[in-house]
């Protein structure tokens, strides 16, 4: 039976053969962010994987990205329809969900191409290969769609065995959606903090709790500026698209949501350090003093000794609550923060709009969290500031189509112990997380910041029913991160990372695992990693892959420029355990400040070509365990053992100013042009050929 390698291989060669290939491909692609020069946060879009059998790059006669004008499929002869075919749609991508009859490829050795353009256009352009995910199902994505468009998609099947499946193919038509925006409202509800008119106006705003319950689909309350000290209230009213339930701080407000409780408490000393008093509700999670968030110890004795590290703390027994602060400092003389609520928000409607508010200190009881959207869909988080609470944001249940955007999510925790959070347990959810179930898809989270966590945020949840996630993260940055940027673990099906940046954190992407899959990482930036504190000394993974948690399916690694920096951490790393289907990787630039690779898993599928390898240390440049010699000196030797990088380039990679994150390859940089060419994925590029890493130049 032919393996997930070899048929991807030569699903490529049939791309490759069947599209037009001409010049080099010179097209504009700023608006992208895929061009050097293009600013923003993405440093780029599209991504690459596969080799034709001389290793040759085929150029495409036109290229393109966001309005998706690869060149023209030649699919030759087709036979007939078979099977279904499913399509999700969300701004920039679709997913592509196609299945066949049962036992209608036994041998499970057919492949599945994907070919789409836009309604009404004569030609088709290939997109990226789909990927087998069982007997009869082929799972994949299209990327770089223009919002709010219509595409026709069409897949054609290939079966070396020949018969009915072989040249047979599906088809179907769907649209991606239109970008948000927020209509102009029926009626505005104004509110203060104390609020108490009855006309929710300008001149007599009301409270908070009334003009939510009197806000109606098409109406806006706007929050006027100051402190909120309320929570755990519910949004179950639905706006529609035309006609959005808007929550806004007022123009030039700052409209601060407080989870925390204004009461003033009293302070005992207890002895040794330790201070007491009794607050108003059991069972916080969160205390801050000046602002930094204190550990929560599980026991007196705990606290006394300061036994995590020295971290100052605190201890709640129901009501009755202890502190230990630095120096045994008396919290009486101290900003002291208690939480008191356990959410802001719980939203179980669709269309609720949430812009340009803060959030801050929602840390009461378990599973705290400022925004609970639960089965809630096609709701919207913008313009907003999550400060110091357990959780940003969690999302459960039929929550699909929620989009969250140009926010900012941080907390006071990165520089903690590893092992300290670890044994805490309940610190590690960051700024957005996914409970089990999660059954919605669609989720889009974009152009946001997560810092000073343990975990950015999780992305995956533990289980859904849902055939696939269809959830996009782009154009996002995590930093100041104690273990990962960002995680997909979890069940992640057609997820996609792409234009992100992500550095001073001790991993970057973490797939570990990712069950289900295919998961796509692509024009990511990777640095300095190998932050954050731990007692055993860890080092950096920009991406992660070792897990026992479950099996991970297949992932793709596309044109991602990872940047070590950090001294005694490679620039690609894969420890065991950890088991998957597949790992494709092409077009990266990995730089290693220890080795380029190291592989301490070499049971495990891999598959990495095009490749920029690079250490500026003194060691090998790859470490690579079950060889004879498992610390190839060169490039070549390493080729040689493992039949991997055939046309990898072990050279300096030639960044324009890698001290001030600007990772361009200059002018004379071995890595211009030297990529490989893949349709449906690096369409648009510069020159002869993409170039390797995140960033195309110009």
């Amino acid at each position: 039976m032919m393996n997930s390698f070899q048929g991807l291989f030569l699903v490529l060669v049939g791309i490759l053969a069947a599209t037009s290939c001409g010049g080099s491909a010179k097209k504009d692609l700023r608006d992208a962010g895929l061009v050097a020069g293009a600013g923003g946060a993405s440093g780029g879009i599209a991504g690459g994987g596969g080799s034709d059998s001389d290793g040759s790059v085929g150029v495409p006669a036109t290229g393109g990205v966001t309005a998706a004008t690869g060149p023209a499929v030649d699919a030759g002869s087709l036979g007939a329809s078979v099977g279904t075919l499913a399509l999700y749609g969300t701004f920039h991508a679709m997913g592509v969900i196609a299945s066949l009859p049962a036992g209608m490829d036994g041998n499970l050795n057919a492949v599945a191409n994907v070919d789409y353009r836009t309604g009404g256009s004569a030609d088709y352009m290939a997109g990226f290969p789909l990927t087998r995910v069982d007997a009869t199902t082929f799972i994949g994505s299209l990327f770089w769609l223009a919002p709010g468009t219509g595409y026709d998609v069409r897949v054609r099947y290939s079966d070396p065995d020949g018969g009915s499946l072989d040249e047979a193919w599906a088809s179907a038509t769907a649209s991606t959606r239109a970008e948000i925006t927020i209509p102009s409202p029926s009626r505005s509800l104004v509110v203060s903090p104390t609020g108490g008119g009855s006309t929710c106006s300008t001149a007599a705003p009301c409270a908070l709790s009334q003009a939510l319950g009197a806000a109606q689909a098409g109406d806006e309350v706007v929050l006027s500026d100051g402190v909120y000290s309320q929570g755990e209230l519910t949004l179950s009213k639905s706006g529609t698209q035309a006609a959005p339930i808007v929550m806004r701080g007022a123009s030039g407000a700052n409209a601060i949501l407080d989870g925390a409780d204004p009461a003033t408490f009293t302070w005992t000393s207890q002895g040794g350090g330790v201070y007491g008093t009794t607050v108003n509700r059991a069972s916080p999670h969160l205390l801050a003093a000046d602002g930094q968030r204190l550990y929560p110890y599980s026991d007196a004795a705990s606290l006394s000794a300061l036994s995590a590290s020295s971290t100052p703390g605190f201890y709640a027994n129901g009501t009755s609550v202890s502190v230990h602060l630095a120096g045994g400092a008396n919290p009486s003389g101290v900003a002291m923060t208690v939480s008191r609520f356990n959410s802001a928000f719980t939203i179980t409607g669709s269309f609720v709009y949430i812009v340009n508010l803060t959030f801050r200190n929602y840390g009461l009881g378990d599973y705290a969290k400022a925004i609970y959207i639960r089965d809630g869909n096609d709701n919207l988080v913008r313009g907003c500031r999550f400060i110091t609470n357990d959780l940003g944001i969690g999302i459960k249940g039929n929550a699909g189509r929620n989009v969250i955007e140009q926010s900012d999510f941080s907390d006071t925790i990165a520089g903690w112990t590893w092992e300290d959070v670890k044994a805490e347990g309940n610190l590690e959810t960051g700024g957005v997380r996914f409970y089990s179930p999660t059954d919605g898809r669609g989720t889009v989270i974009r152009g946001n910041k997560f810092h000073n966590f343990f975990d950015g945020l999780g992305i995956c949840p533990g289980d859904s029913a849902a055939q696939s996630n269809e959830t996009d993260f782009y154009d996002n940055e995590s930093y100041e991160l104690g273990d990962d940027g960002v995680e997909t673990d979890g069940q992640c099906v057609n997820v996609r990372l792409w234009g992100n940046l992500f550095h001073d954190s001790l991993s970057g992407i973490s797939l570990a695992p990712v069950m289900g899959g295919p998961v796509y990482c692509l024009r990511n930036r990777i640095y300095l990693t190998g932050a954050g504190v731990s007692q055993a000394g860890y080092t950096g993974l920009p991406f992660k892959f070792n897990s026992s948690d479950g099996d991970s399916g297949a992932i793709f690694l596309f044109h991602n420029t990872v940047d070590a920096q950090r001294a005694g951490n490679d620039g690609f790393r894969i420890l065991g355990p950890g088991t998957w289907t597949q790992l494709f990787a092409r077009n990266n630039v990995f730089a290693g400040t220890l080795h380029a690779l190291e592989n301490a898993n070499p049971s495990q599928p891999v598959d990495m070509d095009y490749d920029g390898l690079w250490r500026s240390g003194s060691d090998y440049l790859v470490r690579w365990d079950g060889l004879a010699n498992p610390r190839p000196a060169t490039l070549a030797d390493y080729t040689a053992a493992t039949r991997q990088e055939a046309h990898g380039i072990s050279a300096a990679p030639g960044f324009i100013s890698p001290d001030t994150a600007d990772f361009t390859l200059g002018a004379a940089s071995p890595l211009v042009d030297r990529g490989l060419y893949i349709p449906g994925i690096n369409d648009g590029y510069q020159g002869a050929a993409p170039d390797i890493g995140a960033i195309e130049s110009q």
